[in-house]
């Protein structure tokens, strides 16, 4: 993770986790769900943030294509879990941080705040508290915790996370993640040995899985080479590549 990462964003959702009825309340009444007296003051104002660290709604505040998906599946299906999963890995420092730099494995609570601050000793405190609460709430109270096993959050004292990894993810949020990639590193050429968000760090999974995917999935975005992956769009228009999603 580049030093500027580090800097802010470690905890922006008001130390709540995304929540699935949250979802569900957002995608029944997507332009009155924060008047529906269900929630308290600070869960609407971090279910408001949740919503673009998910991608759910661009910076403006506008629906993006992830809640049509999300409308049209619904929210038992896997698909829209895993482009979710892969918006907040590339919005949120704090997911970036666990899946690049903890990878598979159990860990306390306590002993991912450890961690984190061992990597990141400028942060508070509460900064890293809190940051730490707003990951495990959302794979505790989603279906990207056990479902994509990205963190089952067992009932333990204190709770234990396990992250298995996600053997198969689908070829579309390989493309997708691959797409979101291009777009931060901002270059058409990505050499394959480079410590990068890859969608098998964020996923968990094997290397060459991936690379078969985009191979057999990805041909119309993406090159395949020895060392390296080539981006056949412009990274900055990557929002362009939507029509993977129907591949």
């Amino acid at each position: 993770m580049a030093e500027a990462d580090k800097k802010t964003g470690w905890s922006r959702h008001q130390h709540f986790g995304l929540r699935k009825e949250w979802l569900d309340l957002y995608l029944r009444r997507p332009h009155g769900w924060e008047l529906s007296g269900s929630l308290g003051n600070r869960q609407v104002q971090s279910l408001k943030v949740w919503l673009k660290t998910a991608g759910l709604q661009d910076k403006k505040g506008r629906e993006t294509f992830l809640g049509a998906i999300f409308r049209e599946r619904g929210l038992e299906e896997k698909l829209p879990w895993e482009l979710l999963w892969i918006n907040v890995v590339f919005h949120f420092p704090t997911a970036a941080w666990y899946v690049q730099e903890l990878g598979l494995g159990a860990w306390t609570t306590g002993e991912i705040k450890e961690r984190l601050l061992l990597y990141n000793p400028h942060l508070a405190l509460w900064t890293a508290s809190n940051a730490v609460m707003e990951l495990v709430g959302l794979l505790e109270r989603t279906p990207v915790g056990r479902e994509i096993n990205q963190g089952e959050v067992l009932p333990a004292r204190p709770r234990l996370v396990k992250r298995r990894g996600r053997a198969y993810p689908s070829a579309e949020a390989i493309c997708f993640a691959a797409c979101r990639l291009f777009e931060r590193e901002k270059r058409e050429q990505l050499q394959l040995g480079e410590d990068l968000l890859w969608p098998w760090v964020i996923f968990g999974c094997v290397r060459q899985y991936v690379l078969g995917q985009l191979v057999c999935h990805g041909r119309k975005w993406f090159e395949v080479e020895e060392d390296c992956l080539i981006a056949k769009f412009i990274p900055e228009e990557w929002w362009a590549c939507g029509s993977m999603l129907t591949i």
